[in-house]
């Protein structure tokens, strides 16, 4: 494991990525199951339960920054770094899912609409999480200011109430004006909170762990109830077409505490002999390359098993879990070692 790493970081950017992987394996069952089934509710209480990730990952890319001294900070390096560690990969990655959808006839190719995606995020699901993240780098200046003048207590609660505005209003109000605007999901204030904390929580860490770590059985408590609560809401919703108003309200509680619960679960865990596995430390090193990748592993399996005649829901998913999380991780291992090699080797050539 990297010396300069804090294994906590490790175990919970291992876990996102799992669950990021899980959420879009589930998205067929849960989609095509009888809402009335067992088999449903087996699939889509995880399913739900892991509807936090994208708030966690922004939480955690923001207090790894925040983790650094920020005196010598340089916008253009920083930004540099992101086109070519961040973006570049993006970029190359919606060039493949373009050219793969092309392939099968879903589209004929054009470099404008390529564009297009590479700019919304919306030619793969998980993409418009890179959208949104870039903001957030553009913005740095900003974030480091900001940690530097004002009070954690007083950013994180300000944040919040941003965030809900933003979330919640500003979009009601351009479907009351009539302006169709669709990528609300991928503008940085919609998660505006889990970037600060991410933030308050890196400049500040021995404060910020010692605090989760003393009130880790409220934060279990916390989320437990939270998350009952969010699934007997969501199953109302889902099965029923009940219209719940405040529903996004208690999810945002329930992204908040299950952080909160992941976090300190990844400290507890950090010490035990969990840490030393090489498999976590691999699914850690090539996390991203994973989020890139596996949508495109599930959209070839997929093709495969409709070719094969699988129809059934139940043995698809199996396949698709099996297969997905086996390729995507071991292909993205293995280039990340590679990857490190050619550049060992070439450092010592010079």
């Amino acid at each position: 494991m990297s010396s300069n790493k804090k294994n906590e970081i490790v175990l919970m950017n291992t876990a996102l990525c799992l669950l990021v992987i899980f959420i879009h394996i589930a998205s067929a069952p849960v989609s095509a199951l009888s809402k009335n089934s067992i088999q449903f509710f087996s699939i889509m209480v995880p399913w739900r339960l892991s509807a936090f990730v994208v708030q966690g990952f922004l939480f955690l890319s923001a207090l790894k920054l925040f983790l650094k001294d920020m005196s010598g900070f340089s916008y253009k390096t920083f930004i540099l770094k992101r086109l070519k560690v961040i973006f570049l990969p993006y970029a190359c990655w919606v060039m493949v899912y373009y050219l793969f959808f092309c392939g099968i006839g879903y589209f004929g190719f054009s470099f404008a609409d390529y564009i297009k995606y590479l700019i919304n995020g919306s030619l793969v699901s998980p993409f418009y999480f890179i959208v949104t993240i870039m903001q957030f780098y553009l913005l740095m200046p900003l974030w480091i200011w900001l940690i530097k003048k004002v009070q954690p207590h007083i950013l994180t609660v300000s944040s919040f109430a941003v965030m809900i505005l933003f979330k919640l209003y500003i979009p009601m109000l351009f479907n009351r004006s009539g302006i169709d605007f669709q990528y609300f999901d991928r503008i940085f204030a919609t998660y505006l909170f889990y970037w600060i904390a991410g933030c308050c929580a890196g400049s500040h860490y021995h404060t910020f762990r010692l605090y989760i770590e003393k009130y880790y059985f409220s934060e279990l408590l916390m989320f437990i109830c939270a998350a009952v609560f969010d699934i007997w809401l969501s199953y109302r919703v889902f099965v029923y077409g009940t219209n719940i108003a405040y529903l996004e309200y208690i999810h945002v509680l329930y992204c908040v505490s299950a952080i909160s619960f992941m976090y300190t679960l990844s400290i507890r865990l950090s010490k035990t002999f969990l840490i030393k596995s090489r498999l976590i430390s691999g699914i850690d090193s090539a996390s991203y390359y994973i989020f890139l990748m596996h949508c495109l592993v599930i959209n070839i399996i997929n093709i495969i098993m409709k070719k094969l005649g699988i129809t059934d829901i139940g043995t698809a998913f199996i396949l698709r879990f099996i297969i997905v999380y086996s390729v995507s991780i071991t292909a993205c291992i293995l280039y990340v070692k590679a990857k490190k090699r050619i550049l060992n080797y070439g450092g010592k050539t010079l």
